[in-house]
């Protein structure tokens, strides 16, 4: 009979607690013997591997500071030192457990309490919703990327790509910040959206409070190039060169319909409203004829079926579309006379 399944789960097993005993030693000094003990068990991959993983949680937790660190340590060391008591080799499954345990708690603790990194994404065509670690609450559009980086002293987020509603907690002590590249968004408690573009521009929109933006050079202390402070139903667009459109006034309401599964647009041309909502497909959306990419179009248009609003675009402007080898290419349907809905 075949024991190597159950051979390898007791091996890790033993060798993690195993693992979680001596780290609970690390804290005291080692005779030579005891030295000796170590350096043989270490040598063994298995124990070397498990003695890592749990070092590693611990070591997070030691490079914290103030109350942070003693909340974290606290959860950790009395279980290890429980488990250094003189006189004992080894302890029982359950004492090594604990310690184990003790360290899982820190690093889960660590985690939602804004310590460690966590990131939060969709996929094309998925809108979610997250709760970050300060209590704020994040509206991820479709292909979208965002990273906490902060701490429960520092509130801080990093786009990394798409569009995001943020409802900030109002905290004056602890402005949440933005992170993008070649910019910062600084608020103190509001709502706004965030937008970074496939082709590195940046839309800020605010619906309610006040929003600081602003616009950074390369380099670790790089300083504000421009700066700009925006306020309900206000809108900026920037590039990592310099603004594209200054403070305006934006309908902020409907910038956000994206919430709604809508996009709304008034009067924008066709090609850029094509490019808001291929980030809602797999599939291309390509604009073969020039004469219908500068066509202007208007209204509300749902995004989660891409193909129905293409065709309901077909049956109100002149325009084709054509579905072939995964591609949605639009042409332009000349008429005679004036243009506008099909009968």
């Amino acid at each position: 009979m075949n024991r190597g399944g159950p051979i390898s789960w007791w091996r890790q097993r033993r060798a993690r607690r195993q693992a979680a005993l001596w780290l609970a030693r690390m804290g005291g000094t080692f005779a030579p013997e005891r030295q000796r003990a170590f350096e043989s068990w270490i040598a063994e991959p298995l124990n070397a591997q498990e003695f890592r993983e749990l070092r590693a949680v611990c070591d997070v937790a030691a490079e914290l500071k103030g109350p942070a660190r003693v909340e974290v340590l606290e959860s950790i060391e009395p279980a290890a030192r429980r488990g250094a008591a003189p006189g004992l080799l080894w302890l029982s499954a359950a004492t090594a457990t604990a310690v184990l345990a003790a360290a899982a708690v820190g690093w889960m603790w660590l985690r939602d309490q804004g310590y460690l990194p966590r990131t939060y994404q969709t996929r094309v065509g998925q809108i979610h919703s997250v709760l970050l670690p300060d209590g704020s609450v994040a509206y991820l559009n479709t292909r979208t990327r965002l990273e906490w980086v902060g701490s429960p002293g520092d509130r801080r987020v990093r786009l990394l790509g798409g569009e995001v509603y943020f409802d900030v907690v109002h905290d004056p002590a602890r402005p949440f910040r933005i992170l993008l590249p070649h910019s910062e968004v600084r608020v103190l408690g509001t709502r706004f959206d965030v937008y970074q573009k496939t082709d590195g521009n940046v839309v800020v929109t605010v619906l309610s409070g006040m929003v600081a933006v602003e616009g950074l050079g390369s380099g670790p202390a790089a300083r504000p190039s421009w700066s700009r402070r925006l306020t309900s139903d206000q809108q900026i667009e920037y590039s990592p060169v310099g603004l594209v459109a200054d403070v305006h006034v934006a309908s902020a309401a409907s910038v956000i319909r994206w919430r709604e599964g809508m996009i709304e647009t008034r009067g924008e041309r066709l090609s850029r409203f094509i490019g808001d909502l291929s980030r809602y497909t797999p599939e291309r959306i390509v604009i073969a004829d020039p004469r219908a990419a500068q066509m202007k179009i208007g209204g509300a248009f749902g995004v989660r079926d891409v193909n129905a609003t293409l065709e309901r675009i077909a049956r109100i402007e002149p325009i084709t579309v054509t579905h072939q080898d995964g591609e949605f290419i639009l042409g332009y349907r000349s008429l005679r006379g004036s243009v506008g809905a099909d009968p």
